[in-house]
């Protein structure tokens, strides 16, 4: 969000001294009495000093958030330039601020990770004869946390673990830019809140070889990176653990004694795969290594994830344990397709239907569950078993699905039960190793009435379809759609 604001200090000061000690009494931060004396005259002014203390973070009614920018006055001053770039590419450098100032203060649109570039200038000011700053003072302001770098060419796995040391703050390891890495093993992060990133502009290229992986019991952050998974033979990409805390079981998080009757476990922070591609997942991408495993919170967003998976593997595997189930789970932006046709896999599998209801995981104060769905495109996922399984059939589940192209997927109801709350617009399903199946296209209906999806071809490019190549621009594949409602649809990146 662009922000422009134009003051023309030097004509109003004398209407605003007055009005702006009643209208800019409560400023920010920086503002004292001395910044509307006229005392200060006759001067060259400087510009204001900013360090990382002058940001806050600011959380909006609408669940977003904003940055808010605030410095000591300069006394005399006829108002500040201020001018705040993106610059995640140098080279090409996108304005979100360039506006005239009449107080020490501005809020502006805060974005995840991502670099920006301040440069604020103390103004003139005609009536008190005080001079401008000749220069503006410059600031780098990131919105990353800060990581350690693992150095081009490394086995990741190793590196984590000679570096890696457990602790309640939030940790970050950051690969070079066009990075080329290996991962020969396992990094177990247990309880620690970590991030693993690459570069959003230029992401480096993880291969993944046997029995490598992610483990973890704590929220966990991946973004900006390639994954070759060509070789690799774990279950999971991301397991959580084989030994689960104490300290996050649903006694000990209060849910219990809220109402809760399953003996489980509960990993609260978020866990988020985003800005990711994928090539030749085998199995899943996320394991719950058999134990009584649920997320709070867990996101796929901005993804392509292509799969070889030929065996029975569900992408989505919490199977194998008496309990379990992801509360808040997103899936926006991504594209999710397989290779082969596989009549053997579900999407998502929990491991029993009746104890994977939210009251009795999370309690009657927090007994609601909601998957939201947006502007995905799956292709061959799966062509033979039901889209999930073991999924809660209980109305305090709600299910959104907007503009998603759906290709040989294969009986998406047995995930939008019939007594779940389903809300789908603009969904679109077509069938070609898939048998077609009528519940899905409009002999269910979901709680507005309308159908789950729409049966049309988005008449795809099938040759444009094959294993991910990482040197190309998305992977070198291209799921345009061509229907009427699926070219309004799926992965924004086909559009």
């Amino acid at each position: 969000m662009k922000v422009k604001h134009y003051f023309l200090w030097g004509k109003m000061f004398g209407m605003l001294l007055t009005a702006g000690l009643l209208s800019f009494a409560s400023c920010a931060e920086g503002v004292d009495d001395e910044y509307w004396s006229s005392n200060v005259k006759n001067v060259q002014l400087e510009s204001p000093t900013i360090d990382n203390t002058c940001f806050s973070t600011i959380a909006n009614a609408d669940g977003t958030e904003s940055v808010k920018l605030a410095w000591k006055a300069i006394a005399g001053a006829g108002g500040y330039h201020c001018v705040i770039d993106i610059v995640d590419d140098p080279a090409n450098p996108e304005n979100v601020v360039d506006s005239i100032l009449d107080r020490p203060s501005l809020v502006f649109e805060k974005k995840e990770d991502t670099n920006y570039s301040v440069s604020l200038q103390t103004l003139g000011n005609d009536k008190l004869n005080n001079k401008g700053a000749t220069s503006a003072f410059n600031f780098a302001y990131s919105t990353m946390i800060a990581a350690v770098t693992i150095p081009d060419g490394s086995d990741i796995a190793e590196f984590i673990k000679a570096n890696f040391t457990p602790s309640e703050e939030e940790q970050a390891f950051e690969l070079v830019a066009g990075g080329s890495y290996t991962m020969n093993g396992t990094v177990d992060f247990d309880l620690s809140l970590m991030t693993i990133r690459g570069n959003k502009i230029n992401r480096p290229t993880v291969a993944l070889n046997e029995g490598a992986g992610f483990i973890t019991q704590a929220g966990l952050k991946i973004k900006f990176i390639n994954f070759d998974c060509t070789n690799l033979t774990s279950t999971g990409f991301l397991t959580l653990s084989s030994n689960p805390s104490e300290s996050i079981s649903t006694e000990s998080l209060g849910f219990k004694a809220d109402g809760a009757n399953q003996n489980g476990y509960v990993v609260m922070d978020p866990i988020i795969i985003s800005d990711c591609m994928f090539k030749n997942l085998p199995n899943a991408i996320l394991y719950g290594n058999k134990k009584n495993w649920s997320l709070w919170d867990f996101r796929i967003t901005e993804c392509i994830v292509q799969m070889n998976n030929t065996g029975s593997t569900p992408f989505i595997h919490l199977q194998g344990a008496s309990n379990g189930a992801i509360k808040n789970m997103t899936l926006k932006n991504s594209t999710f397709f397989n290779l082969v046709a596989n009549k053997n896999a579900y999407f998502i599998r929990y491991s029993n239907a009746s104890n994977s209801q939210p009251k009795k995981l999370f309690g009657d104060g927090n007994a609601t569950i909601t998957h939201t769905w947006s502007d995905c495109t799956l292709f061959k996922t799966f062509t033979g078993k039901d889209f999930a399984n073991n999924t809660t059939q209980q109305n305090t589940a709600t299910y959104y699905m907007d503009r998603m192209v759906f290709y040989d997927v294969y009986r998406l109801y047995q995930y939008l039960h019939n007594n779940c709350k389903r809300y789908c617009n603009n969904c679109t399903m077509h069938y070609d190793e898939a048998s077609p199946q009528s519940n899905d296209t409009g002999g269910r209906k979901d709680t507005n009435g309308n159908p789950f999806t729409v049966l049309e071809d988005p008449g795809f490019d099938l040759s444009q379809i094959h294993e991910l190549d990482f040197s190309q621009p998305n992977g070198g594949v291209n799921f345009k759609a061509n229907g009427a409602i699926s070219s309004q649809g799926g992965d924004p990146r086909w559009r």
